[in-house]
């Protein structure tokens, strides 16, 4: 993959991790960026003992440096795997393979639960550092069919990660968003991106007249319309409506979802993260 694919993120809370890397953290330890003075029995490293600081002392004690660790992330891409979800298959690969390494680009590490009907964690890859299992990951989801059910979010919790991580929830959303609530205490702890997959075709460039046929992804249900220019109005006022109510969704829980409209650009995921860095 190409350094165009790649972007830099940063995690919205300090890094809890133990392993160093390339995020600011909350543990002190070998770093460049100055934290405080601890006593020399806390942090017994003469390196780093502050003359000026322990002259200053009121008890007398050597004082030293110490330093912020910069730590790794995990980083973490839950996609909804039902039927409604295979016509963005192309841009569940490019967020896959774009996300994952970039990932590896930080010596973070990769995990990616895919979410489905009747099995829902079928698909599922745990903190991976190696671009061979993430291949076999890409193949597979290339290959198969998505299940024609509503994602079972109830099943997800269990195999999330335990530290605040950097979250990527990848969907349509063509769904009751109720569904989601066995998760949402559980991710609020992380940063949470929500990527919100949407084909410009259901409900752009419509016939002004004529008789359509529209299918239900997940039940299969047909229905035929004839289609006139009041009815494509309202088709398109109502994905209006409901990328505001995702908005407001998601901003109630202090995360901004990002729309990508048919295919997946690195170059606005990228954008994404510089506006929240402002």
């Amino acid at each position: 993959m190409t350094s165009d694919h790649i972007f830099q993120y940063r995690l919205a809370m300090p890094s809890c991790h133990v392993y160093p890397g390339a995020h600011v953290g909350h543990r002190v330890s070998n770093g460049h960026l100055f934290k405080r003075h601890e006593p020399l029995l806390a942090y017994p490293d003469p390196r780093r003992i502050d003359l000026r600081a322990s002259v200053l002392d009121m008890f007398g004690h050597y004082q030293v440096r110490v330093y912020q660790q910069h730590s790794l992330i995990d980083v973490l891409l839950l996609a909804d795997l039902s039927a409604s979800m295979n016509n963005n298959v192309a841009i569940l690969l490019d967020c896959l393979d774009s996300i994952a390494e970039s990932a590896f680009s930080y010596g973070d590490r990769f995990s990616f639960i895919g979410c489905g009907g009747k099995d829902p964690v079928h698909y599922q890859l745990k903190h991976c550092q190696q671009r061979g299992a993430l291949r076999a990951l890409s193949q597979q989801l290339q290959s198969d069919s998505f299940t024609a059910h509503n994602p079972c979010w109830q099943y997800v919790p269990p195999h999330l990660p335990t530290r605040p991580s950097l979250v990527f929830l990848l969907s349509d959303f063509h769904f009751d968003l109720s569904l989601l609530t066995p998760i949402l205490p559980h991710i609020r702890q992380h940063d949470v991106v929500p990527l919100v997959a949407w084909q410009t075709g259901d409900y752009d460039n419509l016939l002004d007249w004529g008789l359509v046929s529209f299918q239900d992804s997940e039940s299969r249900a047909t229905r035929t319309l004839f289609m006139r220019p009041a009815l494509r109005r309202t088709i398109v006022q109502r994905f209006e409506q409901r990328r505001r109510h995702l908005q407001n969704f998601f901003r109630r829980f202090g995360c901004e979802p990002l729309f990508l409209q048919d295919t997946f650009n690195t170059a606005q995921l990228q954008q994404y993260f510089l506006q929240r860095a402002a």
